[in-house]
C-alpha cells in the first residue's frame, strides 16, 4: 500500500469509522436514540458524540480525521501538480484546509453538557466544513476532469462523478447542508448522507494513488 493509499484509507476510517463507533457506543449507553439515522433522522451527528464515552471517542477521532484530511489535500495537490496551475491548486487546498479547520474547531468545543458547549462556534465550524468542502471538492473534480483529458489515469473517475452529482443535488434540492443547534428531520438525514459521501470521495483516491510515495528531490 502506498503512502497516498494509506492517507485515503485513514481519512475514511477516522471520519466514518469514528462516527459509526460513536453512534454504536451512544446507543448502547442510551445517550442517543436507536434507529437508522440515514433513514429515520432520529438524531444528528453532533448529539451522538457529546455525552459519555461516545463524546471522548468522537472528539478524538474527528480531530485526528481533520489532520488526515489536510494531508490528503497535500497529496491531492502533488498528484495534480503536473496537470493544473498553481492558482487553481492553491484555491483547492485553501478551501480544503479551511473546511478541515472548521470541523476541527467545531468538534473541539463540544462538551458533555449542552449548556457548556459553545454552540455558536460549533455551528459555524460545522457549516464551514460542509460549505468549504463542497467548494474544495468541486474545484478538485474540475481539475481532475481537465487532467484526465491530458492523460492522467483516474480509476475512480466514475465514482467521483457520481458522488459530486449527489452532493450537488442535495445542495441545490435542500438549500445546502446547514447545521444548527436544533435541526429538522430532513436536515438531519441530509447531514448523515452528505458526511458519508464526502468520506467516500476521500476514500475514492485509494484507487488513484497506487503510485504516490514520499520521495526526496535532493
Amino acid at each position: 500500500m502506498s503512502f497516498g493509499q494509506s492517507i485515503a484509507l485513514l481519512c475514511f476510517i477516522f471520519s466514518m469509522g469514528t462516527i459509526a463507533l460513536t453512534y454504536g457506543v451512544a446507543a448502547a449507553q442510551q445517550t442517543a436514540a436507536i434507529c437508522n439515522p440515514f433513514i429515520d433522522g432520529c438524531t444528528d451527528i453532533t448529539h451522538t458524540g457529546m455525552k459519555g464515552d461516545a463524546g471522548f471517542i468522537f472528539r478524538g477521532g474527528m480531530i485526528a480525521a481533520c489532520a488526515f484530511f489536510m494531508v490528503w489535500w497535500v497529496a491531492m495537490r502533488a498528484w495534480l501538480s503536473e496537470y493544473a496551475g498553481k492558482k487553481a491548486l492553491n484555491s483547492m487546498q485553501f478551501f480544503g484546509w479551511l473546511a478541515a479547520l472548521g470541523l476541527l474547531v467545531g468538534t473541539a468545543v463540544l462538551l458533555p453538557e449542552k449548556d457548556a458547549t459553545r454552540w455558536a462556534v460549533h455551528v459555524k465550524g460545522a457549516n464551514l466544513f460542509f460549505q468549504g468542502m463542497l467548494i474544495a471538492l468541486t474545484i478538485n473534480y474540475v481539475l481532475i476532469v481537465k487532467a484526465k483529458k491530458k492523460g492522467l489515469l483516474v480509476p475512480s473517475f466514475r465514482i467521483k462523478s457520481a458522488i459530486m452529482a449527489i452532493l450537488w443535488f442535495m445542495f441545490v434540492a435542500f438549500a445546502g447542508v446547514t447545521v444548527g443547534v436544533e435541526m429538522s428531520h430532513g436536515k438531519r438525514i441530509i447531514e448523515w448522507w452528505a458526511t458519508l459521501f464526502i468520506g467516500l470521495y476521500f476514500l475514492s483516491a485509494f484507487w488513484d494513488w497506487k503510485e504516490i510515495r514520499l520521495i526526496s528531490r535532493e
